[in-house]
């Protein structure tokens, strides 16, 4: 229970301090590759996948990592993360999910709208192009956030289809 605490403490240390340093790029190229990261229990409530799929059909190459608690009888997936996968300094020691985290995705899609240590650890230090998410998360993670609740994913959806369209970033279709 202490050592979760210690954890979380670094992690949040951690993210305060890369956002003194960074500085976001956005070129409006056409989506290629999307990543998508959100909680297990949301994601088998909503299928994001499926649903980013629909959004963007001419799009193969969705991935997709939930979080979920760490039980000792759950398969490890390629798909799926836990706290046990950042160790104290909250560095990341699981290498598939190292090698989603530094993926240059063009768009990095976030399906969770509370404040999540690890979610939003992994969404900053991400290599993805452009990150969108829920606005009341942490107005310094994303580059563009979208006022909605979680339960209205198809109206988020829309709205980030509209915006991408806008800046020039995808097809209309």
């Amino acid at each position: 229970m202490v050592f979760s605490k210690i954890k979380k403490y670094f992690l949040q240390k951690k993210i305060q301090q890369s956002f003194k340093t960074s500085k976001r790029v956005f070129a409006n190229n056409k989506i290629k590759n999307i990543g998508i990261l959100t909680t297990m229990a949301l994601n088998d409530v909503y299928g994001f996948e499926d649903k980013v799929k629909k959004l963007f059909p001419k799009h193969r190459s969705v991935n997709w990592y939930c979080f979920r608690e760490f039980h000792k009888r759950d398969e490890k997936s390629f798909h799926h993360f836990s706290n046990t996968d950042f160790n104290w300094k909250g560095k990341i020691n699981d290498v598939s999910l190292q090698i989603f985290v530094d993926t240059p995705f063009d768009v990095l899609i976030c399906y969770f709208d509370t404040n999540h240590v690890y979610l939003e650890s992994l969404v900053k230090q991400s290599l993805a192009s452009f990150k969108i998410g829920f606005s009341n998360v942490n107005q310094s993670l994303f580059d563009l956030e979208i006022s909605e609740r979680i339960d209205n994913v198809d109206v988020f959806n829309a709205e980030l289809k509209k915006y991408l369209q806008i800046l020039g970033s995808t097809a209309a279709s």
